[in-house]
């Protein structure tokens, strides 16, 4: 194996102990030289334990004979060869940090793998799970819709459209869970126009939803993670269609406040959030806060804790409040230019309580089903 580094420093200590030999009254400048290539090739490239302490103890010995005696016939002061030890000792602390930094690094280096790996695995988790739980519900769905269309007694009716709002609300929770599930890995991240993502999102919408859609984008360019963008927007678009009718306005924003902070925003001419709900939703941090911020419709938690750990998880934040029109508005503020470090609560952490408490639902949704699943819920 190559080690440059390692015949640099022999080369430099042989010369350092020859000029100290040869050179009386000017060893100290030789000898912090050898010692100062020693710290920086050691510092590049990191070599055995025993090969280190052999190279240093010859060092230490052929220079420290060298200094003594320099000493001993009077070319020196007897003070510098208290420079013997003392050197030896910085270097020896130089030598345990560098080691200690290594292992950290290498430690780091196997959490990323690990890491990887399982954001590997969680992705082809989410594959099957979208899979596993959408073909049924179609499936499902579609059954349900003939015998809808057969059906004439006025009670079987009202049975059946019991069976099709707890399909629908089972459809829901499963496609959170898929959702939170998608964003929660270290997705790719790259340069991406803000305002076709809105665009795209009202188009994929629109098609399914019988509103007036409204755009108003001026985001511009932004680092970051489309994927996560898409997934916040379609939550909260998500939760306007359901608080809102046929004829309704949904509006879907964008806007830039210099080159610090971005806020994209979904807004609605429905009932609106409750005090209570503006309230929690506004003091959030992470989606493990809002479990009591829900009411009638929003069954699942509104969706919002989803939305929150997109914007935390970039240092953003929500802002909700009332629309032009008394409705619902929620606005993700990020910063254009986040902070490499996550703060605590606002990673990994609290999407996966997150997707725990939207596994829950599920489970609670196929317990009469599944019981075994309920059961292995709480087992």
């Amino acid at each position: 194996m190559s080690r440059p580094m390692l015949v640099v420093w022999v080369v430099v200590a042989l010369a350092s102990s020859a000029l100290m030999w040869v050179l009386p009254g000017t060893e100290t400048v030789p000898y912090h030289l050898g010692w100062a290539t020693f710290a920086l090739c050691y510092g590049l490239e990191q070599w055995s334990g025993r090969f280190t302490a052999w190279s240093l103890g010859a060092f230490t010995l052929v220079t420290g004979v060298i200094i003594v005696d320099r000493a001993a016939t009077g070319v020196i002061d007897w003070q510098e060869t208290a420079e013997i030890p003392l050197m030896l000792l910085l270097i020896g602390l130089m030598v345990w940090h560098v080691r200690r930094r290594n292992r950290a690094l290498a430690a780091v280096t196997v959490l990323a793998e690990r890491e990887r790996r399982e954001a590997r695995a969680r992705e082809l988790l989410t594959r099957r799970t979208s899979h596993e739980l959408r073909s049924p519900l179609t499936i499902a769905r579609g059954y349900l819709e003939v015998i809808m269309g057969r059906s004439r007694e006025p009670e079987e009716a009202a049975d059946l459209r019991v069976v099709d709002e707890e399909l629908t609300r089972l459809t829901r929770v499963c496609e959170r869970l898929v959702r939170s599930m998608r964003v929660r890995g270290d997705l790719e991240t790259t340069t991406f126009d803000v305002d076709a993502v809105l665009a795209q999102t009202a188009e994929r919408w629109a098609t399914v939803a019988d509103r007036v859609w409204l755009l108003e984008a001026r985001g511009g360019l932004l680092h970051g993670s489309p994927e996560r963008l898409r997934a916040g927007l379609d939550t909260l678009v998500e939760n306007a269609i359901r608080y809102t009718g046929p004829g309704d306005t949904i509006r879907l924003w964008a806007s830039r406040t210099g080159d610090e902070t971005i806020s994209i925003g979904v807004a609605d001419s429905g009932p609106g959030f409750s005090d209570d709900l503006i309230v929690a939703i506004n003091g959030a941090t992470s989606s493990d806060r809002l479990g009591a911020a829900r009411d009638d419709l929003s069954q699942t938690g509104l969706g919002i804790g989803i939305v929150v750990d997109i914007a935390t998880r970039r240092g953003g934040r929500i802002e909700a409040g009332r629309s032009w029109a008394g409705g619902a508005e929620v606005t993700m503020v990020l910063p254009v230019h986040p902070e490499l470090a996550l703060a605590p609560g606002h990673g990994n952490g609290s999407l996966r309580q997150l997707a725990m408490r939207d596994s829950d639902e599920l489970g609670a949704q196929l317990g009469p089903v599944l019981p075994g699943m309920a059961e292995g819920r709480s087992a």
